[in-house]
């Protein structure tokens, strides 16, 4: 049982109250010392929120508490959308625990399972400043993976190189984000057609992180592939969420506290949909107090039959949501109603005053297998506006064969005279 782990105990032993991790912070950080100066150190609810904004102009050891500046061994940083990215500072013990808690996926015994017939591992996220990389390909080599580092070479492998390499090792598991995934395997398909099916036949895991990916595209990827899709929501302090195989991304208490604002900063709670702002509980090195991700997002209580008690459902960066017949939404809400219709390789979305332009790219292997009315008819349905999609052939938004230097997060544009969206300086 998931209360017995050996892990989760020794979480609880490590986890500090959120008051406690705020005290810590005004004690042993430059950062929250000139922040917290107002804080009588009593009462939580009473610090300010820190947005990424506060952080322009401070340099990143002022978040490093003085107690681990001579053990820090890895800097990571989010990937700056503010033009101030967030810093975040490791510990061995820090990155030691992070892997550890990746144990808790009920996820992990099949990935353990399918070793004992096929090692091989491809980490094809690119070893960029957050930590994404470096944690996949250790993640695997800690669970036993024989593990193809594509990330760390002196230049990012091509989109054709990587394709290959897949080819020659055959892996039951490649980590990347799912953009990219599609690409090599797109390029395995038309380059490699001897090598293709051996490909799909041996791969059964896809790892991804850092791009968005909603629920239905999961899926999707899993139908098309025979694959099981883990997709893991993380964050510069980690792994925000356990992914399980009961379809939902789940919360640990040890490790988080969460709390959820509205659009005008005013506290909703623990539970409901709001902006994401959170609290780590164990991790020191970078004390993460009343940090607002900024993400919307879902929090729920959960009946997981693995013993989960709490899930989390983002749906997408607030400064790029937007108000639609009373209802939030970001672009995993689109993303999601889009891909139950078919596996598109991409998607751009853009909202007038009166209507809903939909870019659908086609995916070759899922092209005769779209329902593009029923698609329009539902997001007609939930925004009240009249939604017009065009199918456009692969390449009219993806170049698969491009080294992509950025995120693929700008998908939906809200045109409107009512439109609150921020563009992001740095994806």
């Amino acid at each position: 049982m998931l209360s017995d782990s050996l892990i989760l105990k020794i979480m609880r032993i490590k986890s500090l109250k959120p008051v406690e991790m705020a005290r810590y912070a005004l004690k042993n950080t430059l950062f929250y010392k000139k922040f917290y100066k107002e804080w009588d150190g009593r009462s939580f609810d009473t610090l300010p929120v820190m947005t990424k904004y506060d952080l322009v102009g401070v340099s990143p050891y002022d978040l490093l508490s003085r107690q681990f500046k001579d053990q820090a061994y890895i800097y990571a940083e989010t990937s700056g959308s503010s033009g101030a990215p967030t810093p975040s500072f490791l510990t061995r013990n820090d990155f030691k625990g992070l892997l550890g808690v990746t144990r808790l996926t009920p996820y992990m015994k099949e990935i353990k399972k399918e070793m004992g017939n096929n090692r091989t591992a491809v980490n094809g996220l690119t070893f960029g400043f957050t930590i994404a990389g470096t944690s996949f390909g250790a993640l695997m080599q800690k669970h036993g993976a024989l593990v193809a580092q594509l990330g760390t070479r002196s230049t990012i492998a091509t989109p054709q190189r990587t394709a290959e390499t897949i080819a020659k090792l055959k892996p039951f598991t490649i980590s990347a984000t799912p953009l990219d995934f599609m690409s090599w395997m797109e390029i395995i398909r038309v380059d490699l057609p001897s090598k293709h099916d051996d490909v799909i036949r041996n791969l059964k895991f896809l790892l991804s992180t850092a791009e968005p990916c909603a629920f239905s595209r999961k899926q999707q990827i899993e139908r098309y592939f025979n694959i099981t899709h883990v997709n893991t929501y993380a964050s510069v302090d980690g792994l925000v969420s356990i992914p399980c195989p009961c379809g939902e991304m789940h919360l640990l208490k040890e490790m988080h506290y969460i709390e959820l604002f509205d659009g005008q900063m005013n506290r909703i709670g623990e539970y409901g949909t709001g902006r994401l702002c959170f609290t780590g509980l164990i991790r020191k090195s970078t004390p993460m107090v009343r940090y607002m991700l900024d993400d919307v997002v879902t929090v729920k209580a959960s009946n997981c039959e693995h013993g989960f008690k709490k899930s989390i459902m983002p749906h997408g960066r607030y400064e790029l949501s937007m108000e639609l017949n009373g209802k939030t939404w970001g672009n995993l809400d689109f993303e999601d109603i889009i891909y139950r219709y078919g596996l598109f390789m991409n998607y751009t979305i853009e909202v007038c005053s009166d209507v809903i332009n939909i870019r659908l790219e086609e995916y070759p292997i899922a092209k005769n297998d779209y329902d593009i009315t029923g698609l329009t008819r539902e997001i007609t349905s939930l925004t009240s506006l009249k939604c017009i999609a065009e199918l456009l052939p692969l390449g009219s938004i993806t170049d698969i064969r491009k080294v992509r230097e950025a995120k693929s997060v700008i998908k939906v544009l809200d045109l409107r005279d009512c439109s609150r969206q921020l563009m992001p300086q740095i994806l």
